[in-house]
């Protein structure tokens, strides 16, 4: 594979699917800047996010390695067979965005007018589902500070399951929830040591609102690893 078919490839891949770089780059997990050293010839992927891209845009990775077997639509030449591969775009769905939600010390929840497209099965599943932003390192084993939270306000929460939890009726907190006999339990599942679990007795807890139960979550497109 050379730099300069790989990019007039997959440049065609990505004008043909509609997508936008910045929506290519979250579905690969990789900058919005990759993809323009990519469409630009100035870099080229390693091979195994070559069959990223491939199953990203339903094509052989054949397509490639020689541009002659590319045509529009393109049509994959092989030694005992050709047959015609299709960029298809991928199903999704948009959900809100409706602000930030606090992975350590609770945070003041703000608005975010915004929609971010998740995969259409999780929509279908979850109808009422949106996602939240995680600011903090208390839930680090599980979600990266930055990720979006998807919380769905219907489904069952159970001890152990995390869930995004309002404190006071204006703050929120993303933690594991416990709910014992007399106290509410909130814990963090953290690489930090200075995160503690916070008890909540009867009377406190009557405070909290458990906003709904984290379900999935993703990064955004403009993630550094």
């Amino acid at each position: 594979m050379t730099f300069e078919t790989f990019k007039v490839v997959f440049a065609k891949l990505v004008d043909q699917s509609g997508y936008s770089d910045a929506e290519v780059a979250r579905r690969l997990d990789v900058n919005r800047s990759t993809i323009g050293r990519w469409k630009s010839g100035e870099q080229s992927p390693a091979l195994s996010k070559i069959k990223e891209i491939a199953a990203l845009f339903n094509v052989n990775p054949m397509v490639f390695v020689d541009e002659g077997q590319v045509k529009s639509p393109f049509v994959v030449n092989e030694t005992k067979a050709s047959y015609d591969v299709v960029p298809v775009k991928g199903k999704s769905h948009k959900a809100p965005l409706y602000g930030s939600i606090a992975a350590g010390q609770p945070l003041e929840m703000i608005t975010v007018e915004d929609y971010i497209e998740i995969p259409e099965s999780l929509a279908e599943k979850h109808p009422n589902a949106f996602l939240l932003r995680v600011n903090g390192d208390s839930m680090n084993k599980i979600i990266p500070n930055g990720a979006y939270a998807l919380i769905d306000p219907k489904e069952e929460i159970n001890n152990g399951d995390i869930a995004a939890v309002s404190v006071d009726g204006f703050d929120a907190t993303l933690k594991r929830f416990f709910r014992l006999q007399n106290t509410v339990a909130l814990e963090p599942d953290s690489f930090n040591p200075d995160h503690i679990a916070k008890l909540y007795g009867s009377e406190e807890a009557s405070t909290l609102k458990v906003i709904g139960k984290m379900i999935w979550y993703m990064s955004p497109y403009n993630v550094k690893y």
